[in-house]
């Protein structure tokens, strides 16, 4: 594929408006976004908090696709007439959250087992929303293949696309992506197809791709929080990145500065701080020592001199 879709994973609490904002001045490469899954309430009036993530005013300037958790078709309704509301056309209906208390709720994969369920609720959303709907989906919860047995459900309705992580609930992010059962699905379903799941470097994107000729949407989640420079690699087709470590530290400075400016007290600060560095610090020749040392950090004074002796002395080695 010359010219891949490339599309930000919805990853809560950590793809946040702020991450986004700094993630796309400092990278290219990254074609649109998912925002991490919004719950749909019961409540008329909306609390405007749960939409602030998505207001149209705080986004990166790439299309950014709002993505909804539930289980009630008006609940899903009604977000979706607030989300249309502030511009958009298009929203996701979240049925992979592989979390044990979501799906225990018959949410996110949790409803993967039910495709009569499933059918009643897309009969209304899809006939009430007035946004566009896509799925984002996995093959079960602890079957495999749960997902087959829903694709005919999810052939039934206009949806605007299909979006496949080829692992059960239960495997979280365990094992490998199951490519097999994503050829499997990907031939029956009947909607725009996008893969979503272990795209960790050129090398693996490059199989997927060449397993997948028609296949042109592709999701990133930890393997791009990891190497945030992934897009522009597949993109140029060359995995050398230049002033990796400068343009690293000017990205974490930017998401540090604006969580600064928002979170009081440096216990939930450092909190944010730290599942950053969980992604990229794999790729610093020194990063083990480096999150070793901001894990036991507890003053933000402290965490900016060590991450700023380690970026001194690091190599970027992915």
């Amino acid at each position: 594929m010359s010219n891949p879709i490339l599309i930000l994973a919805p990853m809560r609490g950590i793809t946040t408006m702020y991450y986004r904002k700094a993630f796309v001045r400092h990278f290219t490469g990254l074609d649109a976004e998912m925002a991490p899954f919004i719950p749909t309430v019961s409540a008329e009036k909306i609390n405007p908090k749960l939409l602030k993530d998505v207001l149209p005013e705080n986004n990166s300037g790439l299309p950014l696709i709002p993505q909804l958790i539930g289980n009630n078709a008006d609940d899903f309704v009604n977000m979706a007439r607030a989300l249309h509301d502030l511009g958009y056309e298009e929203v996701n209906w979240n049925l992979g959250c592989p979390h044990k208390p979501v799906r225990k709720k018959q949410r996110g994969s949790g409803l993967l087992p039910h495709p009569d369920r499933v059918d009643a609720l897309l009969e209304t959303m899809c006939a009430q929303s007035p946004c566009k709907i896509s799925v984002k989906v996995r093959l079960g919860v602890s079957d495999p293949t749960e997902l087959m047995r829903l694709i005919p459900v999810l052939n039934r309705y206009p949806l605007s696309e299909v979006i496949v992580h080829p692992r059960t609930a239960e495997q979280m992010y365990d094992g490998k992506a199951d490519l097999g059962a994503f050829a499997m699905a990907f031939q029956e379903i009947k909607h725009p197809v996008c893969y979503n799941g272990d795209i960790n470097d050129l090398a693996f994107f490059q199989t997927v791709d060449k397993c997948f000729s028609t296949l042109n949407r592709f999701m990133l989640g930890r393997g791009l929080l990891a190497n945030p420079f992934l897009c522009e690699v597949i993109k140029s087709g060359n995995p050398k990145t230049e002033k990796a470590i400068a343009r690293l530290r000017a990205f974490h400075d930017e998401v540090l500065a604006s969580y600064e400016a928002v979170i009081d007290g440096d216990v939930p600060l450092l909190g944010k701080m730290k599942e950053f560095w969980s992604y990229p610090s794999g790729n610093l020749s020194n990063g083990n020592k480096l999150f070793k040392k901001i894990k036991k950090t507890q003053r933000i004074s402290t965490y900016k001199n060590i991450v700023g002796e380690h970026l001194d002395a690091a190599e970027w080695i992915a």
